[in-house]
């Protein structure tokens, strides 16, 4: 199936993904790549949608993130932002202070970059 990469992830959790978007009529299927994906105690596969899919399956991952982020206050926006230490100020991806690069968490909510 050549379609929309969805990422890579561990085997149990992309099964997880597999059952509940069958029951939305989504199909997805696993592809091992040796460049991306581990073999042994930790077994991760990449992920692949149908383009045809890609309404269903950006809703599906959106209410799946937000089930897990549910009452922490996320601001997407921040999410874009990418820790870039060749900048004089960035964004924390968390909670959209801004702070110098040099730190190496942010200093309003802790978030560690390093």
């Amino acid at each position: 199936m050549e379609g929309i990469f969805l990422g890579v992830m561990e085997l149990n959790e992309a099964k997880s993904h597999q059952l509940k978007l069958s029951k939305r009529g989504v199909k997805v299927e696993f592809k091992t790549n040796g460049h991306t994906c581990t073999t042994g105690c930790k077994v991760t596969v990449e992920v692949w949608g149908q383009n045809s899919d890609e309404e269903n399956l950006a809703q599906y991952f959106k209410e799946d993130y937000l089930k897990h982020v549910t009452g922490h206050g996320i601001i997407f926006d921040h999410l874009a932002e990418v820790f870039d230490p060749g900048k004089e100020m960035v964004i924390c991806q968390a909670c959209g202070a801004g702070f110098s690069p040099k730190a190496s968490e942010c200093p309003d909510c802790g978030l560690h970059y390093g």
